[in-house]
């Protein structure tokens, strides 16, 4: 191994980063794919249809040179500058008829589209993870999924149930670099076999956090040729029902 990844070795397993899809390229998503390449990711899946205009600049990761491309061509561009070796696949607009990797994090701008995608990925036999972010400017909410503890549905509504922000009080950069911050590590714990939380809460102003429904993954040891094998045979949850605390959804 190289030097690249000296400070996170006996943490992050190169080897549990192969290939990862997400969905959404703008102020979250922009974030998700440099870290995930930067991480160390082998592969990577970009869907976004939209361009990077002028008002995109304050909350995504890209460069003013960047103006006018495909947010999948912008985000090939950033990772490709920061020397990842990550490969990048670009496509634009997600549909019911797609397919999903195993790992899946998501960031569109409305909630019909996140029942689209959310029930492509569980058509995939071998899914491992999904990651769902919501973000309004100044809070944020997580959920996240695997195949064995999946409340996905449980925890949506249509976009007119949810109360809009206006336009110029939507996103900041600030937020979006901290939720996909925790989408990731997110990924990290379902990918390590450690213990997550299927919802997470945060306020910024003022700031609070609130994080419901614990998943154990529950390793069985044993041995083999005197060594110590761990195999994860089943996962336990907490049993105290979801209470969502958070309004914004987009």
């Amino acid at each position: 191994m190289s030097d690249r990844f000296l400070r996170n070795k006996d943490i992050i397993n190169q080897k549990n980063l192969n290939e990862v899809t997400i969905i959404g390229a703008g102020g979250v998503g922009s974030a998700l794919i440099l870290s995930a390449a930067i991480m160390g990711f082998k592969k990577i899946h970009i869907w976004d249809f939209d361009t990077l205009e002028e008002h995109n600049l304050s909350t995504t990761m890209y460069p003013e040179s960047y103006l006018g491309k495909p947010k999948t061509k912008a985000a090939k561009d950033m990772v490709k500058y920061f020397g990842c070796k990550t490969e990048i696949v670009e496509h634009g607009e997600f549909g019911l008829f797609d397919t999903a990797t195993e790992c899946l994090l998501m960031a569109p701008d409305n909630m019909e589209v996140r029942k689209i995608i959310y029930s492509v990925w569980s058509r995939n036999k071998n899914r491992k993870v999904l990651v769902d972010g919501r973000m309004g400017a100044l809070s944020m909410d997580v959920h996240t999924v695997d195949k064995y503890n999946d409340t996905f549905m449980d925890n949506w509504k249509p976009s007119r149930d949810i109360p809009d922000e206006p336009c110029t009080a939507k996103h900041t950069i600030f937020t979006a670099n901290i939720i996909a911050g925790i989408m990731l590590s997110q990924l990290f714990n379902v990918l390590h076999q450690r213990s997550y939380y299927s919802y997470i809460y945060k306020s910024l102003a003022p700031y609070m956090t609130d994080s419901q429904g614990l998943v154990n993954p529950i390793l069985n040891t044993r041995k083999t040729n005197d060594k110590e094998t761990e195999t994860q045979t089943s996962v336990s949850k907490s049993e105290s029902p979801l209470v969502i605390r958070s309004t914004q959804s987009r």
